[in-house]
């Protein structure tokens, strides 16, 4: 898979640079920080926005157990605690949620997501959504398959086919929709 470290520093990056000298506070919405991947990519954030120049509030991590009905109502809560909200950052797949509670706040966010689906991509259209970062399953898939199969027959794993890269998306380079995106 992606390296999910390097994945949320990408994300701290993305939001220290469209916060800029936006005062108020960010808030990190998660599945659960006991599964491996979002413990690494909040990790990973947190050191790129305390790498940042001046301090910038990052609120107790929000858990939605990726389930879209809880991010809703842990998103609705937040933006209606936080008036100075400056940014979300979804490191999870509760993102559904996300963007309906977005879409009912009103406040102009940052607010940087995973995974290109039909509903990030509509975030992203829509202007509720900055940046999507975005592994390609099908590379995954693919990349599985060939190493098992090397190593099934004894031969070495090209270690450069097999690294998963992360596709940073905005409104203004998204690819044609795929039939991955569920």
């Amino acid at each position: 898979g992606v390296d999910n470290i390097a994945a949320g520093r990408t994300a701290g990056s993305l939001m220290g640079r469209f916060l800029g000298n936006r005062p108020g506070p960010v808030a990190v919405l998660a599945g659960s920080m006991r599964v491996r991947d979002h413990g690494e990519r909040l990790e990973g954030f947190l050191a790129a926005m305390s790498a940042i120049s001046g301090a910038r509030a990052i609120l107790p991590v929000l858990e939605g157990q990726d389930d879209p009905e809880q991010a809703f109502t842990l998103i609705a809560e937040c933006l209606a605690s936080v008036p100075n909200l400056a940014g979300i950052y979804s490191l999870g797949a509760g993102n559904r949620g996300l963007l309906k509670a977005l879409s009912d706040g009103g406040q102009d966010l940052c607010v940087i997501v995973h995974e290109l689906t039909a509903e990030t991509r509509g975030g992203l259209e829509s202007g509720l959504v900055d940046a999507v970062l975005n592994q390609d399953a099908g590379h995954e898939v693919r990349s599985a398959i060939r190493v098992l199969r090397a190593k099934a027959d004894g031969l070495p794993v090209i270690a450069a086919q097999e690294r998963i890269r992360l596709d940073i998306f905005i409104k203004d380079n998204l690819p044609p929709a795929g039939p991955d995106e569920e």
